[in-house]
Parts: C-alpha cells; sequence; structure tokens
C-alpha cells in the first residue's frame, strides 16, 4: 500500500499513522532556522510511531546541525551521523564563508533501543547529487534506495512527513515497501501523486485526490 496524503503532516498524522506501527521515518524536513519546530515536533512523532526497533532517518544542512542534533537528541537516542557526499556543484554558506559538500543524514532511535540495520552501512556515501527536475528541494533517489535499502525490508511502512515532489515515495514503491507521504502544497502533491500512480512528468498534473492507495 502506497498512500499520498495532500495536507500538513504536524496536524494529519495522529490520525493517519497509527501508534507503534512505523519501522522506518525517512524524510527531509526544511533546513531553514524558522521551521525548525518541525524537527522538534518530528521527534516527537517518532517515539509515538515507531515500533521498538524502528528507525528515524532525517535529512540536514550542516549550519544548524548542532540545534538539530540537540533536539532529535532530546526525545530519541542519537544512531550516526550519515554523510552525503555533493556531486558537482555544492552550497555556500556565505555567513561562514564555507563550501559544504555534504548533507547529513541523522539518524535517531527510540531511548534504550538496540536496533541494528538489516546489513552493515556506509557511514559516507556518493550519491547522485540533489535532483531539482520534479522541486527545488528534491533529493536524488539512488540515495534515497540504499539508505531505506539497508534500515528496511519488504513489506515495512516507511513514512515521509515532508514529501515534497515524491522521490521518497517512488522509491518505497520500487523496493516493495508499505509507505504513507504527506505533502502540504497542492501542485507539489499532484506531482508526487502523479509520480507514485505512474512516472508522470513533473509538468503534467493528476487529478485530485486525497490520497492514492496502491
Amino acid at each position: 500500500m502506497i498512500e499520498i496524503i495532500h495536507g500538513d503532516s504536524l496536524v494529519m498524522a495522529e490520525s493517519l499513522v497509527a501508534p507503534g506501527s512505523v519501522d522506518l521515518i525517512f524524510t527531509d524536513p526544511p533546513y531553514l532556522k524558522e521551521y525548525h519546530y518541525c524537527y522538534e515536533w518530528l521527534a516527537k512523532e517518532a517515539v509515538r510511531v515507531l515500533k521498538p526497533e524502528g528507525f528515524l532517518i532525517a535529512w540536514a544542512g550542516p549550519y544548524w546541525k548542532q540545534k538539530v542534533m540537540e533536539t532529535l537528541g532530546a526525545q530519541l537516542d542519537y544512531f550516526y551521523d550519515f554523510i552525503l557526499l555533493h556531486r558537482g556543484n555544492t552550497s555556500i554558506l556565505w555567513p561562514r564563508r564555507i563550501i559544504t559538500g555534504y548533507k547529513s543524514l541523522l539518524c535517531y532511535i527510540l531511548k534504550g533501543s538496540k536496533a541494528l540495520p538489516v546489513t552493515n552501512v556506509l557511514g559516507k556515501y556518493t550519491g547522485d547529487g540533489a535532483d531539482k527536475r520534479f522541486h527545488k528541494w528534491g533529493q536524488d533517489a539512488k540515495t534515497a534506495q540504499y539508505y531505506i535499502d539497508v534500515f528496511s525490508r519488504p513489506g515495512d511502512l516507511v513514512v515521509d512527513y515532508f514529501l515534497g515532489a515524491g522521490t521518497f515515495g517512488e522509491v518505497c514503491k520500487a523496493l516493495d515497501r508499505e509507505f504513507i507521504g504527506f505533502e502540504i502544497e497542492q501542485e507539489t502533491y499532484d506531482i508526487a501523486r502523479a509520480r507514485v500512480a505512474g512516472g508522470l512528468g513533473p509538468k503534467e498534473k493528476g487529478r485530485q485526490h486525497e490520497m492514492i492507495l496502491d
């Protein structure tokens, strides 16, 4: 089952994602300071929905990483900081004159959990670079496929609370995972829904439904 839901995850998730039902939260929240409340909410939501051996993997930019890690660590146990190396062009942190060259995939588990990934995991990974074809903040499918594959099994439930244009949902469908994704913006939701349903291009629109079930 693949569910693509149009709406605000912070409002809708409690009624649509059952407690203790999720094997992996794999999500890319907005990085800017004004959205840090999303990470605080995400940590609390992980406590509510993760199975005892489940994982939260949240993408994070390097500028505010310490703050994000403090926020997540207040509710969860730190597991690892996976480093995603950039290909080609990369962002510059102008206030600090740093050419970053990477993002973090911050991995956390429930307090006291002994959870382990399915197999050994690369701590440093080079994907295909950000994919901006469908959304200005889009991530590449190769990286998502690698980490979803080593932190979950076929049939497991993966949730993305900040879906964007549907890359992680598309990957989960290909990997035979159950998936729930939330997207608040109508146009972006339409793109995500169309991609997961049938791989339509970024300019093509699907019909407007509240969710799609496969």
